[in-house]
């Protein structure tokens, strides 16, 4: 399996959370007296900030080697500092996005009261095998 499609299974469950969680936000509108207690994972599952505060430096500095109205020092420091801290980056958002991963599903798993040792054995089979999935796609690469 290759990152790729860990990434899209992770943007599939996201969004179908998003979409149950719409629908119940919707019920609640249209029928408050169905009175759906969405206490539990109302506002948790946001992490487009988390995302985007990680990747603004490294977008502004792509930002600033394209602008015109910056003169050729600024793009020229701006590109040779863009590259090395986008090549730093990456791995970084890999594993966070493993971390948010386990966040999701173990927000999931507290949410439907799964017992805390089964909790524990899932998310650690899930590192181990994120970690030889991540060592098997590097070992892949030919440098």
């Amino acid at each position: 399996m290759k990152i790729s499609t860990f990434i899209s299974i992770l943007l599939v469950v996201g969004g179908i959370f998003f979409l149950f969680a719409s629908m119940v936000a919707e019920t609640n509108t249209q029928y408050p007296d169905a009175d759906i207690n969405s206490s539990i994972w109302s506002n948790k599952y946001n992490y487009a900030d988390r995302i985007n505060t990680s990747i603004a430096p490294i977008q502004q500095a792509f930002v600033d080697i394209e602008d015109d109205n910056l003169g050729w020092f600024t793009k020229l420091v701006s590109g040779i500092a863009a590259i090395p801290r986008a090549i730093i980056t990456l791995p970084i958002l890999i594993f966070s996005g493993f971390a948010i991963g386990g966040e999701m599903i173990t927000g999931f798993a507290t949410a439907i009261k799964l017992p805390a040792y089964i909790l524990q054995v899932i998310l650690v089979m899930l590192i181990a095998w994120g970690l030889f999935k991540l060592v098997d796609t590097f070992a892949r690469w030919n440098v």
